[in-house]
C-alpha cells in the first residue's frame, strides 16, 4: 500500500507534464477517473460478498483472497490515474481553475478510492471479529467492540494514510513553494532551491513528529506497571533515551508499532492496544527492542541520506540515457517537432527514475529493517548474559513477527516494499543464532549503505545531478 500511494501521490504533482501526453480525449480522460472508485467499490462488494459465502461454509479461501487483492486494487487505480492525467482532461480542467486544483483532484480521487477499499472490507473485518470473541475470552484479552463502516475506515485512514501521505506531501510542498520563490529571485537556483525546501520539509517532520502524532492519533501514556517498568528498563539497556511510551487506541484493529522523533528529548515509542493485548510478554519485548533498534542505529535520520542517494544514482543513470534516446530518435525521425520529443523524453525520465528510485529505496529499507531485527535479538541475547545469539532471543523475534502477521491477517510470504516479507525475515533470524552478537554481517553492510548514500549525495551535488 505504501509504495501504490508513492505512485499515485507522484502521478498527481506530474499531471502538468503528462497532461496531453496521449491520444486520449478529455472526454475519456473523465471516464478513466471516474472510472478508479467505481471499479475500487465493484471489486470489494464482489470479493467481500464471496468471502461471507466461504466463511458460511467455514472456509477462509474468500478471506484471503479478499485481504490479499486489496493490496493490489491499487496498481488499478494507479493505472486509471495515469491515463486521466495523460489525457486531455487537465489541460481542460487548468484553463478553468489551475494545475494546483488538477493535482489535488487526482490526489483525492487516489485517497477516496483507497477509503473504498477499507469501506467494502469492513464487513468481513466484522464478522472475524465476531468469531474471535470467545478465543478472546478464553484467553482473558479486552473485547474491543466492532465500530461502525465509518468509523472503521476513519481508523484505518488515520493509521495507514496520514503516516504516509505526510512525509511524502510536507517535504514535496515545500520543496515547490521553495523552488517558486527562487524562480521569481534567483531562477538559476530553482533547483536547489526546491531540494534545500525538501530536505527542510523532512527535517521539520522529524523533528516534530512526537509532538504532532500522540493529539493526533488519540495516542495515551502506556499505564505503570511492570509492563512499562520492563520495556523502559529494555530501553536504559540499550542506551536509547525515551520521553514516553504510547498507547495507540485502534479498537483492537491494528497491531503495528513505532519510534517517533530523532532527539533523545522528544523521542517516543508507540505501541497499538491489538499488539500490547493479544502478544505474550516477551514478543512485546521483542517488538520494542527492533524499534529501539532503529534508534540506536539512527536508521530515522539516515533514511534521509538514503533516500536522496537512491533518487541520485536513479537521476545519475536514467538522465543520460533518456538524453541519448531522444538524440537518437530526432536523428532518425526529422520530422517529428523537437519539443514532442524532448516532452516524451522528459516524462520517461521522469518515470524511469521514479522506478529506479523505488525499488533502490526499497532494497535499503529493507536492510535497515533486518539490522532492527538483528538488533533485538542482540539487545535479548545480551540481557541473558550471553555474547551470541541465543534460540529465546530469536525465537522471541521471530514469533512476534508471526502474531503481527497473525493478528493484520498478512499472509507470512506476502512481499512487503519496505519491510520484506514476514517468512523472508523468519528465515533470516533462524539463521543467525548462535552468532556472535557483535560480529553481525548486517551491520557491516548497512554501514556501507547509509555511508555510501551519503557519499553519492555529496557528489551529486558536486556534479549538479539533483533527484528532484
Amino acid at each position: 500500500m505504501q509504495l501504490i500511494l508513492i505512485v499515485q501521490v507522484s502521478i498527481a504533482l506530474l499531471v502538468g507534464e503528462l497532461a496531453g501526453s496521449l491520444p486520449i480525449t478529455a472526454g475519456w480522460g473523465t471516464m478513466c477517473l471516474l472510472l478508479a472508485p467505481v471499479s475500487v467499490l465493484l471489486h470489494g462488494a464482489i470479493l467481500s460478498a464471496y468471502a461471507h459465502r466461504g466463511m458460511d461454509r467455514g472456509s477462509r479461501r474468500g478471506v484471503e483472497l479478499l485481504f490479499a487483492s486489496n493490496g493490489r486494487i491499487g496498481w488499478q487505480v494507479c493505472l486509471l490515474l495515469a491515463l486521466a492525467a495523460g489525457s486531455g482532461l487537465p489541460e481542460t480542467l487548468a484553463s478553468l481553475a489551475g494545475w494546483a486544483l488538477v493535482s489535488i483532484l487526482l490526489l483525492v480521487t487516489a485517497i477516496g478510492s483507497t477509503l473504498l477499499v477499507y469501506a467494502t472490507t469492513w464487513s468481513v473485518e466484522k464478522r472475524l471479529r465476531e468469531s474471535s470473541i470467545v478465543r478472546g475470552l478464553d484467553a482473558l484479552a479486552p473485547v474491543h467492540p466492532m465500530p461502525s463502516r465509518a468509523g472503521y475506515v476513519l481508523a484505518q485512514a488515520r493509521a495507514g494514510l496520514v503516516p504516509m501521505l505526510a512525509p511524502l506531501v510536507v517535504p514535496i510542498t515545500l520543496g515547490e513553494l521553495s523552488r517558486q520563490l527562487a524562480l521569481l529571485h534567483w531562477p538559476d537556483l530553482a533547483e536547489q532551491a526546491r531540494l534545500a525546501g525538501g530536505m527542510a520539509g523532512a527535517l521539520l517532520l522529524f523533528v516534530l513528529v512526537p509532538l504532532i502524532v500522540p493529539p493526533l492519533l488519540g495516542l495515551t501514556r502506556l499505564s505503570p506497571g511492570e509492563l512499562r517498568d520492563d520495556l523502559e528498563a529494555l530501553a536504559r539497556g540499550a542506551g536509547v533515551g525515551v520521553r514516553e511510551i504510547w498507547v495507540w487506541p485502534t479498537d483492537g484493529l491494528i497491531a503495528n508499532a513505532a519510534v517517533m522523533g530523532v532527539l533523545p528529548g522528544l523521542r517516543c515509542v508507540m505501541l497499538s492496544d491489538c499488539l500490547l493485548e493479544s502478544m505474550p510478554r516477551p514478543y512485546v519485548r521483542a517488538v520494542m527492542a527492533h524499534e529501539l533498534g532503529h534508534v540506536a542505529h539512527r536508521h530515522l535520520a539516515w533514511m534521509l541520506a538514503v533516500i536522496l542517494g537512491c533518487w541520485t544514482v536513479a537521476s545519475g543513470a536514467i538522465t543520460p540515457v533518456a538524453q541519448h534516446l531522444a538524440e537518437e530518435f530526432a536523428q532518425a525521425n526529422a520530422a517529428v517537432s523537437e519539443e514532442s520529443i524532448v516532452q516524451v523524453a522528459s516524462l520517461a525520465r521522469d518515470a524511469g527514475v521514479l522506478v529506479l528510485g523505488l525499488l533502490l529505496f526499497g532494497y535499503a529499507s529493507r536492510r535497515f529493517e533486518r539490522q532492527a531485527d538483528t538488533y533485538a535479538v542482540q539487545l535479548l541475547s545480551r540481557g541473558e548474559g550471553a555474547t551470541a545469539a541465543t534460540a529465546p532471543a530469536v525465537e522471541a523475534m521471530i514469533g512476534a513477527l508471526g502474531s503481527v502477521a497473525l493478528l493484520n491477517h498478512v499472509p507470512p510470504a506476502r512481499p512487503s516494499w519496505r519491510h520484506g516479507s514476514i517468512a523472508w525475515r523468519q528465515d533470516y533470524l533462524r539463521a543467525i543464532t548462535g552468532e556472535r552478537l557483535d560480529a553481525m554481517p548486517i551491520d557491516a553492510f548497512a554501514a556501507v549503505l547509509r555511508w555510501g548514500a551519503l557519499a553519492v549525495v555529496a557528489a551529486g551535488a558536486l556534479l549538479g545531478i539533483f533527484p528532484f
